[in-house]
């Protein structure tokens, strides 16, 4: 889909898809799947990738069979083909389409921080919190993850009335999903809080079968 019809005159071109969903009763689920990650952290410690000053696993959740960790791949695919035949304006059936790719944990302590990047070799990413953890300070932007517009962007616009900031922050909360096109540019803010922040983070390819 590339552009949306607002009426006769107007049209939204170029828009990037982006859902956020937060999955019910996820509350046993993200108990389950902390201790997944803090046991992971336990055997393999010094494991880093992107986080600054903080922990991630190896990129194999998707392939571990849990029961946790099966009811959150399930949500990922629903939430993956959702978006897929929303932003291409085409149903798909679900018995016909199937999604893989790579998971890992994220175990983020105070201070830390993701620098910007993206995940170009993925049809869709995205994020899901565990436990966001408690945050100090008065700040909006503490811990939470910010979309860069792909766009260049005429950094000469200024309008007295609007704001056309080419960015979307996004703060994290226990149980939300974010997925987005693999080849976003994003980053996650520093967070501080007295305790460790936890999520999951994953890269999704989908087949569809003729």
């Amino acid at each position: 889909m590339q552009s949306i019809k607002l009426n006769e005159a107007v049209m939204y071109c170029f828009g990037t898809p982006l859902f956020k969903a937060r999955i019910r009763d996820h509350e046993a689920m993200n108990v389950e799947l902390a201790d997944i990650l803090q046991k992971e952290r336990a055997t393999n410690p010094d494991h880093h990738m992107s986080a600054v000053r903080g922990w991630q696993g190896e990129k194999d959740l998707f392939q571990r069979e849990h029961p946790a960790l099966n009811r959150l791949k399930a949500q990922v695919g629903k939430a993956v083909i959702a978006v897929t035949q929303t932003y291409f304006g085409q149903a798909l059936d679900p018995a016909k389409c199937s999604v893989s790719g790579e998971m890992w944990g994220n175990i983020i302590p105070n201070g830390g921080y993701t620098k910007l990047h993206n995940h170009s070799k993925s049809h869709w990413s995205g994020v899901y919190y565990i436990d966001t953890a408690q945050m100090e300070g008065d700040w909006p932007e503490n811990g939470c993850i910010e979309f860069v517009d792909p766009r260049s962007f005429p950094t000469a616009f200024h309008h007295p009335k609007f704001s056309m900031l080419p960015s979307l922050t996004i703060k994290p909360e226990n149980g939300l999903m974010v997925l987005f096109p693999g080849w976003l540019n994003h980053y996650v803010h520093p967070y501080h809080g007295p305790a460790e922040r936890i999520s999951i983070a994953f890269n999704a390819m989908i087949r569809v079968d003729d």
